[in-house]
């Protein structure tokens, strides 16, 4: 006779798997930090005494961060440390402090509110964006104002110490402080209501290996202390009050996943070479620098594309050129002896930094964006230019441009990026003299003249995101139509062989850095047509690298043609996953 919890029906809350695994266990809730703060007006002679108190517990917060960072450096390395750098950095930021003095002087009202208005306008405007990587930024910008308010307010922060006992962490949102201070030993996941892959709390989750799922809202809500739940951040669930069948059934898949893992960790230090000896690279995509550390652990072989937005929305101004040359140094420092492609900066469509004063359009996403940008605002561009040259004294740099869709405008790139280096050689300024140009094809019109862009730089990279999106006249965000967002469209395919093909014939190597470089079943598709560098997300290094060693260069060449003959994207995905379930039967937990 079924049990009486076995007769219960689980409830099942859905999120955004951010660190691999499950966890089964008791529920451990996180009680509130937040932050409270009313309007107190000033009168004048108590202005520099507001200033002041401000500007101390400013000066307290940035020695919490910087204890918090060397805690975390010697659990877990200096790279992961970095992470509280974005803190720190934030806390630099003269814009953000000087407009908060000037508010508590102009506005006359008291330095806690003044600082709470500051920030949260920032806040707001990045936790609005499309892009997840400024979203989870927002999170960091909430540690900050919580931190240097309580300090204002003189209010003890809770630390989170010592668990009694191992249990799943439930919370609205989890900070890198939070997730430092907590006990690893008892820690069997985290579970928060807020957040997303690319916030720190999710990075470092990864970096302690720790199962993490985020954006389930009301976890907080339905759970309390003391609940049995399991975690599983494969699927993005958490599985409240289990019936016994699916804790035996999550049990055994547990088991099948450390078993996964251990499989994936025999090819991770191995070279990605296909059984008959073609060599293939396997980089990786990163948002920001700190991401290197948990790179390196997966194998790395290089970045193949380091995203640099974010320098742009973490501050209420136009990242200075020192600022820049820092952050770009840094990276390179990391991995020294691997190539590390920067893409200069992607503005425009749903990614507009408040520095910028866009004009207002109808369709962003057909409009000033990317390399458009550049050609409006050639200051801005020579900036990055000469941060990212200056920089490149320190490594293999690599330079990407965005958006190319014509000759003209990887020509205007070239030429500025020449005029750059004649600047910087005036003024005796050293930098690498032989860097590797590369363009992204991203849209139709740059795919059908891959060959002509090819002739004008040293290697091309497929960004599939938005080759697909604007192929396929399809808005990956749009509920409506985001059915129709097919990474094996035939058209889709076609492009992606042909750009490969074009590249080929003029001597430059071609990789992709789109969402499809991580998806397993297009691995082999894409060796077969000729494909040389895979760059992907850090967490998918070792199955993409298992997955080459595992294959022969002359199957995939078979197979990509078999795929080419198929009329629709469902013939596609189905013919592909019955392959790879023959094939890579040992595998299949990662579909």
């Amino acid at each position: 006779m079924a049990t009486r919890r076995e007769k219960k029906k689980d409830l099942v809350l859905k999120g955004t798997a951010a660190s691999p695994g499950i966890a089964i266990g008791k529920i451990y809730v996180l009680g509130s930090n937040d932050v409270s703060v009313d309007y107190s007006a000033i009168s004048s002679h108590e202005v520099d005494a507001k200033i002041k108190e401000f500007q101390t517990a400013v000066a307290d917060a940035k020695d919490e961060i910087r204890l918090l960072k060397a805690q975390t450096e010697r659990a877990l390395g200096p790279d992961s440390a970095k992470i509280f750098d974005v803190q720190l950095f934030m806390l630099d930021d003269e814009a953000i402090v000087h407009k908060t003095i000037e508010k508590i002087r102009a506005e006359l009202v008291s330095a806690d509110y003044s600082f709470y208005q500051v920030v949260t306008e920032l806040e707001e405007s990045m936790a609005t964006m499309k892009d997840e990587y400024m979203r989870a930024r927002a999170a960091d910008l909430r540690d900050i104002k919580k931190r240097v308010i309580f300090h204002i307010q003189g209010v003890q922060q809770k630390v989170l110490s010592k668990l009694s006992e191992p249990a799943i962490i439930v919370a609205k949102e989890l900070t890198p402080s939070d997730t430092i201070s907590l006990d690893r030993t008892k820690v069997l996941g985290f579970a928060t209501d807020f957040g997303g892959r690319t916030s720190h709390a999710a990075i470092m989750a990864r970096s302690l290996k720790v199962p993490s799922v985020v954006g389930l809202v009301v976890a907080c809500q339905r759970l309390k202390t003391g609940d049995y739940a399991i975690l599983d951040a494969h699927e993005g669930l958490l599985v409240i009050h289990p019936s016994d069948t699916s804790i035996r059934k999550y049990r055994k898949l547990n088991s099948d996943y450390q078993g996964f893992e251990q499989r994936l960790r025999q090819h991770k230090e191995l070279p990605p070479v296909t059984k008959d000896g073609k060599d293939i690279e396997v980089a990786a995509n990163i948002e920001f620098s700190v991401e290197s550390s948990y790179v390196k652990e997966q194998g790395l072989h290089g970045i193949g594309l380091f995203r640099t937005e974010y320098l742009f929305f973490t501050r209420p101004h136009f990242p200075s050129e020192e600022e820049q040359f820092n952050e770009y140094a840094g990276v390179l420092k990391t991995i020294p002896d691997q190539p590390v492609i920067i893409r200069t900066f992607d503005f425009g469509g749903d990614k507009i930094p408040d520095s910028f004063s866009f004009p207002p359009e109808d369709n962003p996403f057909l409009g000033l964006r990317a390399i458009r940008v550049y050609q409006k605002y050639q200051d801005l561009f020579r900036t990055q230019l000469r941060a990212i040259l200056r920089a490149s004294i320190f490594g293999k740099m690599h330079i990407m441009f965005p958006m190319i869709s014509c000759v003209s405008e990887i020509r205007f790139c070239q030429q500025l990026l020449q005029e750059v280096k004649d600047e910087l050689s005036a003024e005796g300024i050293p930098f690498a003299r032989d860097i590797p140009v590369g363009a992204m094809i991203e849209v139709p019109s740059a795919a059908v003249i891959s060959d002509l862009i090819a002739k004008e730089c040293d290697f091309l990279s497929i960004g599939t995101n938005d080759l697909i999106q604007y192929s396929l006249a399809v808005d990956r965000g749009n509920e409506l139509v985001a059915y129709l967002y097919k990474p094996y469209n035939p058209a889709v395919l076609r492009f992606i062989r042909d750009i490969i093909k074009r590249g080929h014939e003029q001597g430059v190597w071609v990789g992709l850095c789109g969402e499809m470089a991580s998806d397993p079943l297009a691995t082999m598709v894409l060796i077969g047509m000729g494909l040389d560098e895979f760059s992907v997300s850090p967490v998918s290094i070792p199955l993409i690298k298992t997955i080459i060693r595992r294959v022969e260069f002359g199957e995939c060449q078979n197979l990509a043609e078999r795929v080419l003959s198929f009329s629709t994207p469902d013939e596609v995905e189905k013919y592909l996953g019955e392959v790879f379930k023959r094939k890579f039967q040992d595998l299949t937990f990662c579909l």
